[in-house]
């Protein structure tokens, strides 16, 4: 090197080393001598800059060693001195990229990433930052172009390596005389290349589901020296190895392109020719994971598996699939193999939870969005899912801390917003949950989920005809949505527009005939029309495809005491007691059957059990001391009548 700082950097780096090698490697103090070997860089740095002025190298080499201690505007203003002197700088405009990055200006990160590959089409972390960038944005068809234009040119790379790598250092450092001299430097801090792209998730929220699982995308599993071993095949002639690659290579461009029927053909003719070709295998994996043929996806990644047992992306992958097929259990385990070869993984620890959701294990779930979220702080992912969970369990202060500290890195997100209305609304604050809903709508026009829940708000403050006018808006934009058509008719019901409701459950129950939230809203509109024995066949379908319940057996015995068909009550008020042996209600309406079949003792019983249940039951002491008058017993019957007479008296002051 030629000037004085870099002899000083040089020096100090070398001294370094001979106190670094004389040192045990498991010296706890490590961490603290490399802050104050980066305090001695950004000293040595600042006093060259002091001496002579805006120097270029000493403005890159300082800004990096503010990059390393997490001192993002200092960074970011050697970076501005730097491009101001070297308006080309690539190392630069990448640095600076990464500051405003950790600094949450993601779109000033976005438009450095994009000078960096302007000057540098290679520059792969450009490309995976920007990629990284846009995915946060939820710009996802620009994030897929950049990680596929990463992984392209880090494949390249790995046919050239080192080229690209000591091209930006020499880009880096302008005025250096020798490029191994360069490279040699452990003190460059010019930023390393990774070939492990950063993991990419494509949104597809609904109203009550997340995301699906952030896919590792191809080429991103050999990242090691280990998973590129097993392509090598012996056997094969150096024209025959060139001819499977170029297969491989044609279909990573049909995948690309999207055509993944295609990608497959070119993977089999590679893998034809060079059965151990991992990436072939690995990459035709992803394909068929993408078409939906999820079976032959698991055999694929299995077989990559096989030629590298220690690819945490090949479990991981395949997991997803696992996922994907509603095998969740396996997915667990392959998200766990994962995360035991890659502990530091957060995408790893993300999806593994969202797995346990879809197992309802809620609180393994939490702990693994938790783990994300230590080690990725700003994983919106992860605490919009962690949010969902704790709904879940009942921990609402948590669940809406979680939205809000979402809300603080993605304010606009609608599905965030619409979420925390729904859990607004869910526990009676309406006002809040109107003012998250309303967002939604001026933020997405055509966001039905959101009118659908302003519609469940009007209609808990009766205010029908808003309600009637936002459930009837969220029909209009997902006529296919049986949500939507069910609560429309609960409100019409409520506004006591009957046959329109029918007409609205008829609709629901054609698109989910199976849901018995929609027979028992039906059931109870067509009570409200006194037409009991329609009633009793939707409570019927209510008890087949949702279960036994006591408020159901409740609901059909009443219809059929109403019908006169007092056996049956009987049947539905006995299931009833066998679910809740103290249910009052069950055992007084039972009595009041047994009564009108004469069965007067078995009432007088029924009767009794309630008045212990309950002493003040005025009710229960007036019938049963009709039964008693009905068997004769008069002076039971007028002690039951003056009881039952002074509770009601009592009632009324």
């Amino acid at each position: 090197m030629s000037d004085e700082l870099e002899t000083e950097l040089l020096m100090d780096a070398m001294h370094r080393r001979r106190v670094l090698q004389q040192e045990n490697r498991s010296d706890h103090s490590r961490p603290y001598r490399l802050n104050n070997d980066v305090d001695n860089l950004i000293k040595i740095c600042t006093r060259k800059i002091t001496m002579d002025g805006n120097h270029p190298k000493a403005l890159f080499i300082r800004a990096s060693s503010y990059m390393k201690k997490g001192l993002y505007e200092e960074t970011i203003k050697d970076c501005n001195s730097l491009i101001q002197l070297e308006p080309h700088h690539v190392g630069a405009f990448y640095l600076r990229g990464c500051a405003y990055d950790k600094l949450g200006e993601i779109d000033k990160s976005i438009l450095d990433f994009t000078t960096v590959l302007e000057l540098d089409p290679c520059h792969v972390n450009a490309a995976y930052a920007r990629g990284a960038c846009q995915n946060r944005k939820g710009n996802f068809a620009q994030a897929i172009e950049d990680y596929s234009m990463a992984l392209e040119r880090d494949q390249e790379g790995r046919r050239s390596p080192g080229k690209s790598y000591v091209r930006n250092l020499q880009s880096s450092f302008s005025n250096t005389t020798n490029s191994n001299e360069a490279k040699d430097d452990p003190f460059s801090f010019v930023p390393p290349r990774s070939s492990t792209p950063q993991k990419f998730e494509k949104d597809k929220e609904t109203i009550d589901t997340i995301p699906p699982p952030r896919v590792a995308k191809p080429n991103a599993a050999p990242k090691r020296e280990t998973s590129s071993k097993p392509q090598l095949s012996p056997n094969l002639s150096e024209k025959a190895l060139k001819e499977a690659e170029w297969f491989h290579s044609q279909g990573y461009a049909a995948r690309q392109k999207g055509d993944f029927e295609k990608a497959i053909g070119f993977y089999t003719e590679a893998l034809r020719i060079n059965p151990r070709h991992f990436k072939a295998l690995f990459n035709r994996a992803f394909a068929y994971d993408k078409t939906g043929n999820f079976e032959q996806a698991i055999e694929n990644y299995t077989a990559a598996i096989d030629l590298d047992p220690q690819n945490a992306f090949a479990y991981y992958n395949r997991g997803i699939s696992y996922d994907r097929s509603g095998n969740f259990p396996m997915a667990v385990e392959d998200f766990s193999r994962a995360i035991d070869l890659e502990p530091n993984k957060a995408d790893f620890f993300h999806n593994r939870g969202f797995a346990y959701r879809k197992l309802k294990e809620y609180d393994l779930a939490i702990k693994d969005y938790t783990q994300a979220l230590k080690l990725d702080p700003k994983h919106f992912k992860a605490l919009y899912n962690r949010a969902f969970c704790w709904d879940k369990i009942g921990k609402i202060a948590e669940a809406e801390r979680d939205y809000m500290e979402a809300l603080r890195f993605q304010p606009n997100n609608v599905n965030t917003l619409h979420h925390l209305g729904t859990l607004m609304e869910k526990t009676g604050n309406l006002e809040q949950a109107l003012e998250c809903f309303n967002r939604v709508i001026e933020i997405d026009q055509n966001y039905a989920p959101s009118y659908n829940g302003r519609g469940l708000v009007w209609d808990r403050l009766f205010k029908h005809q808003e309600a009637l006018e936002d459930f009837t808006q969220s029909i209009e934009l997902d006529q296919q949505n049986p949500v939507y058509w069910h609560n429309r008719g609960c409100c019409l019901r409520n506004a006591e527009i009957y046959e329109d409701a029918l007409e609205d459950f008829n609709r629901a129950l054609y698109l989910d005939p199976s849901n018995p939230i929609i027979y028992a809203n039906r059931g109870l509109t067509w009570r409200k029309l006194e037409k009991f024995d329609k009633a009793v066949e939707d409570y019927t379908k209510e008890l087949e495809y949702g279960g036994a319940s006591v408020k159901v057996y409740n609901n059909r015995a009443y219809c059929y005491a109403k019908l006169s068909n007092y056996d049956e009550a009987i049947n539905d008020y006995s299931a009833v007691i066998k679910l809740d042996p103290t249910n009052i209600h069950a055992l007084h309406n039972r009595g009041i059957s047994y009564e009108r079949l004469g069965d007067y003792e078995t009432a007088i019983k029924d009767f009794s059990n309630v008045i212990d249940l309950d002493p003040r039951n005025a009710n229960a002491y007036f019938n049963r001391g009709c039964c008693y008058d009905s068997v004769g017993q008069l002076d039971k019957a007028i002690s039951d009548y003056s009881i039952a007479l002074e509770l009601d008296m009592i009632g009324k002051e």
